[in-house]
């Protein structure tokens, strides 16, 4: 078992690295096949499935005042500024609607990770993690017709089932067996692998949206820069802004976990939704995604160590912003 978290260990402290390397691996292989790709998009909907099962284990939800913020960041503001900047940047449908996606899919398991880390309120941001995942089925349909219904084809139906199946279902069985658990035993030793697996199982889904793209890649890339400049200016965007507005109405705590629960989307999720609803170019943008919220989320989480520095001496009542 030792072994087995310090596995967990490192894949959470070499997270960024192991997405950079699995999204070049997954562009350097498609020239030549994107058989890999291929296979395991046959498999994306188990993948985030089981994505989605192993990080509902680790979620105790409960009801912070904040957590309301939480919500209206990750269901209008952050689909509302995905929307904006494809609009303004971006001109072929299926990048439109793969922009869109990154906004509107729930909270990622992460937020989690970068918020202990920087001793913000853990409990408000698996709240708002165990809040968005369930709203989603019910949320993420009517938002990208709303959003996205002018360039491509929504069915919400249909996008429903297939969240319902990659998303609440394995959540609500997650969170059952997670309280049968701890009624029965003490799981909480155990509890560190399921984010690693949950990364690992995401990085697969990663390197087939890779994969596959690549000859798509080639047939539109004249098109890729103005791609790259909107995804670019997405985390920057949903993590300062939420940082800024939250020093109004919150102590330190809820803002960094207001901060990462807006900042770190759920990808995997806007991955199987592009595989099964729009089409895998839509999930070129989404792969783009990976790379910068996670380089977003190391260089927020260095100037927020910074601040946190100073609060602790301080005092949480004389805050610098």
């Amino acid at each position: 078992m030792k072994r087995l978290l310090g596995f967990a260990e490192f894949v959470r402290r070499h997270y960024q690295a192991i997405i950079i390397v699995t999204v070049a691996l997954g562009l350097a292989l498609g020239p030549w096949t994107t058989a890999p790709g291929q296979a395991l998009q046959g498999y994306s909907k188990a993948l985030t499935f089981l994505m989605i099962l192993f990080i509902s284990f680790t979620i105790t939800p409960r009801q912070p005042g904040a957590v309301m913020a939480g919500l209206i960041l990750s269901f209008l503001y952050m689909p509302l500024l995905c929307w904006a900047l494809a609009r303004l940047l971006v001109s072929d449908p299926q990048f439109v609607t793969g922009v869109i996606l990154v906004g509107v899919v729930p909270c990622a398991g992460m937020a989690a990770v970068w918020t202990a880390l920087l001793k913000g309120d853990v409990p408000l941001v698996m709240a708002i993690e165990a809040l968005t995942m369930g709203l989603g089925p019910f949320l993420i349909p009517p938002l990208m017709v709303w959003l996205a219904g002018s360039s491509v084809r929504v069915d919400p139906w249909a996008m429903f089932q297939q969240l319902a199946l990659i998303l609440l279902l394995p959540l609500l069985l997650g969170l059952t067996v997670r309280w049968l658990a701890d009624r029965y035993g003490d799981v909480k030793p155990y509890l560190p692998l399921l984010p690693a697996l949950s990364a690992l199982t995401a990085v697969l889904l990663m390197f087939a949206i890779c994969n596959v793209n690549v000859p798509l890649i080639r047939e539109r890339w004249a098109l890729v820069p103005a791609l790259l400049g909107a995804v670019v200016l997405i985390f920057p965007l949903s993590f300062l802004a939420p940082h800024w507005l939250g020093r109004f109405a919150f102590n330190w705590g809820q803002r960094v976990a207001i901060t990462y629960s807006s900042g770190m989307k759920n990808l995997p999720i806007a991955v199987g939704l592009a595989f099964a609803s729009f089409g895998k170019l839509a999930g070129l943008p989404v792969a783009l995604a990976f790379i910068v919220q996670m380089l977003t989320a190391g260089l927020f989480y260095r100037y927020l160590s910074r601040q946190a520095a100073q609060v602790a001496v301080v005092g949480p009542r004389k805050e610098v912003v």
